[in-house]
C-alpha cells in the first residue's frame, strides 16, 4: 500500500469516527424522554389545579363584596339587610341566568337587584351558584355548580352584625359541599 493511500485511508476513519460521535446515543434519548415525561407528570397537575384556584378567586371576590355591602347597609341602617334590593344599594348583585359557563361568555350579566323571590343566583361567569343566608348572621356561600361542580372549589362567607366580623374561607376540596363560615 502506498503512503498515500494509507493517509486517505487514515482520514477516512477520522472523519467517520467524528461523523460517529455527533449524534446522540440511545441511551441518551431514552434518559432525555424520561426526563421530559417526569418534569410534565409535575407539572400538568399543578396546572390544572392552578386553573380551578383562580376559578375560586372569582368567587372569593364576589363573597367578600356582598359581606362587605351587608356591613355597610347594617352601618347606614342599624338592621342587616334582607333582601337583594337592600344589599344591592352598596354592591352590583348581577350574574349569569344560567350555569353553563359558555352561555354565560356570550351573554351580558343579569341584574338580580329585584328578585326577592329568592336568595340563589348564579355568578358571572355561571361556574358558581351564590346562596344567601340574610339575618343577624349573613352567610354567603358559592357552590361550584353545573359542569364545574366536581371539579371546582367553594367558597363561604359571613358578616355578624352583633360583633362586626366579617369571614372569607376559601374550600380547600373540590366538590360541591360547601361549609358555612362561623362569624359567631
Amino acid at each position: 500500500m502506498s503512503p498515500v493511500t494509507k493517509l486517505n485511508l487514515l482520514r477516512s476513519l477520522r472523519s467517520s469516527k467524528n461523523f460517529m460521535s455527533q449524534g446522540f446515543t440511545l441511551v441518551e434519548l431514552i434518559v432525555v424522554v424520561v426526563i421530559i415525561g417526569i418534569l410534565s407528570a409535575i407539572a400538568i397537575p399543578s396546572f390544572l389545579s392552578s386553573a380551578d384556584k383562580a376559578k375560586q378567586k372569582e368567587a372569593s371576590t364576589l363573597l367578600a363584596s356582598y359581606v362587605k355591602a351587608a356591613q355597610a347597609y347594617y352601618t347606614e341602617n342599624s338592621a342587616p339587610p334582607a333582601t337583594k334590593a337592600q344589599l344591592s344599594q352598596f354592591v352590583a348583585v348581577t350574574g349569569c341566568s344560567s350555569n353553563v359557563a359558555a352561555t354565560c361568555k356570550s351573554s351580558p350579566p343579569v341584574s338580580f337587584a329585584q328578585d326577592n323571590t329568592n336568595t340563589n343566583w348564579n355568578s358571572p361567569s355561571g361556574l358558581y351558584e351564590i346562596r344567601w343566608a340574610p339575618g343577624p348572621t349573613s352567610t354567603f356561600t358559592a357552590v361550584p355548580a353545573g359542569a364545574f361542580a366536581q371539579s371546582g372549589y367553594g367558597v363561604s362567607a359571613c358578616f355578624n352584625s352583633a360583633t362586626g366580623t366579617t369571614k372569607v374561607v376559601d374550600m380547600t376540596t373540590k366538590g360541591a359541599t360547601v361549609t358555612p363560615a362561623n362569624c359567631g
